[in-house]
């Protein structure tokens, strides 16, 4: 074999090492876009469920067995957060308990989700701004964090009363 026959072996060989790296870093990229997917689909869900926790309680505690008709009756912007002796998030019986709720939920292959939520008055005629004072609307937001996505994941629903 000359010394253009080696060259030639060498330059094959060197273009079979690239075509491996690359179809390795290819296989590799896409397995960890899979892990990401499948990781914001179920932190999708876990959003979506205290969503729905939330959505099944009274919008006020003063609405809890009686309705409402002045917004001063509502509770104060001050006092949204769970009443006394509501430590757990069963015994939430209103909208505004689950502001500064958080919690963790373990869900199959992608570990822990950490979950925040907070509940603000909204206007009424711009629902992304927060009110000072009560409104016949409250805006829940939900905050999902998990190890597999940078970033925190945000869910944004509002309830009128």
């Amino acid at each position: 074999m000359g010394s253009g026959h080696q060259i030639l072996t060498l330059a094959g060989l060197f273009l079979l090492s690239i075509l491996f790296l690359t179809v390795n870093n290819h296989n590799s990229e896409r397995a960890t876009s899979l892990y990401t997917n499948g990781s914001v689909i179920d932190a999708n869900g876990v959003a979506q469920s205290i969503i729905d926790e939330i959505q099944c309680k009274a919008f006020d505690e003063n609405t809890i067995i009686k309705p409402v008709w002045s917004l001063d009756s509502l509770t104060s912007v001050n006092a949204l957060g769970p009443e006394s002796g509501e430590t757990l998030h069963t015994q939430f019986d209103d909208i505004d308990d689950y502001d500064n709720y958080s919690t963790t939920i373990t869900v199959g292959n992608y570990g822990d989700f950490n979950i925040h939520t907070s509940i603000n008055y909204i206007t009424n005629m711009n629902p992304n701004l927060k009110s000072n004072t009560q409104t016949y609307s409250k805006l829940i937001e939900v905050k999902v964090t998990n190890f597999s996505y940078p970033d925190t994941l945000k869910y944004y629903h509002v309830i009128s009363y």
